[in-house]
């Protein structure tokens, strides 16, 4: 795989970790306390409907047995195997499990949200040694979550930022060269080093470059709600999920027509089809699956507060105003 390639799901993980851990931290500033049963019943109903019936479409289709997928059961894929592309869907679920238990922690201790951020900050450097001294030792470290939490961490590190310091968020956001520097960085690295490349070298860069895209491209949902690149952004997050879950089984109905075509019509067929058929396979199961969960999750579960990125800074501090006290955290923590 070519680290352009890896560089996308490391971008991945610091926008999940931004918007996921978000909420996290809005309902923290906001109410004084976070719901943890909450949280994980919530991200539950949007995760796990259509991963089960995916992987339940993969045992009755007889594409993997159950000895093959009780990684898959657990959520452990990233460790002992399992289907290949769901490695990166295991490290967000040991994630928000991570962020709750930091979370946690912080509260029993009464610590400021400084000092949260600064032990994220100090996490992510473990989690930066611990990659660069496993990869030196030819130990594998793309897929396992203590050697992949950094970007997600550092994204809640942004939220963080965003809704505690605005100030600050926004002004870091106007030194654009910089940011522009450090995805150029990651190009040139991946240019210069080619089959040399360093694989924990290549994933801290690649963070790095979510981090810079994120600060460059990121702004408030109401400066850009009416224009078509937020339309077809957003359009493109709320059918993600699936199209992430399921392009994986168009493959071999693909590659069986491609077999079957004449010439250059076989090659255009096995160009596209993967994309369109992918696309298409991922909005109907969405639509069919992960769509009627979430209206029971809001009917059954309703948000405490709005998403991460959904008013203005300036209203957050005015609701919280009051609220500025200790959190704590209710309900069990993991």
């Amino acid at each position: 795989m070519q680290p352009l390639g890896w560089a996308g799901v490391d971008i991945f993980f610091v926008l999940s970790g931004f918007l996921v851990g978000g909420l996290l931290i809005k309902e923290w500033k906001v109410r004084g306390r976070i719901n943890s049963s909450s949280f994980l019943i919530r991200r539950g109903f949007k995760i796990w409907p259509q991963y089960y019936v995916f992987l339940m479409a993969l045992l009755l289709t007889g594409h993997r047995s159950l000895h093959e997928l009780w990684g898959n059961l657990l959520n452990v894929q990233n460790y002992v195997g399992g289907v290949a592309h769901t490695w990166s869907l295991a490290v967000e679920e040991h994630a928000y499990l991570t962020i709750l238990l930091i979370m946690g922690v912080a509260a029993h201790w009464k610590l400021r949200m400084r000092t949260l951020f600064g032990i994220l900050a100090a996490l992510i450097i473990c989690i930066v040694a611990t990659g660069l001294y496993l990869a030196h030792r030819n130990v594998d470290v793309f897929t396992p979550t203590h050697t992949r939490l950094g970007g997600i961490l550092a994204g809640v590190m942004l939220a963080i930022a965003y809704h505690y310091r605005p100030e600050t968020f926004h002004r870091l956001q106007r030194y654009w060269w910089m940011w522009c520097a450090v995805i150029l960085g990651t190009l040139t690295y991946a240019y210069v080093a080619r089959r040399g490349w360093n694989t924990a070298w290549i994933i801290d860069l690649s963070d790095l470059s979510g981090v810079a895209l994120l600060m460059l491209l990121y702004r408030r949902r109401e400066s850009q709600r009416h224009g078509w690149p937020y339309r077809a952004v957003a359009w493109i997050g709320l059918y993600s999920y699936g199209i992430y879950l399921w392009h994986v089984s168009v493959d071999a109905p693909v590659l069986w027509v491609a077999q079957r075509l004449p010439g250059t019509a076989g090659v255009v067929w096995a160009a596209m089809a993967p994309v369109v058929l992918g696309i298409t396979v991922g909005v109907l199961t969405t639509e069919a699956i992960e769509f009627p969960m979430l209206r029971l999750r809001e009917r059954w579960f309703p948000r405490r507060v709005d998403s991460a990125v959904g008013r203005p800074a300036e209203e957050e501090r005015a609701e919280a105003s009051s609220e500025e006290q200790t959190p704590a955290v209710a309900g069990p923590v993991v």
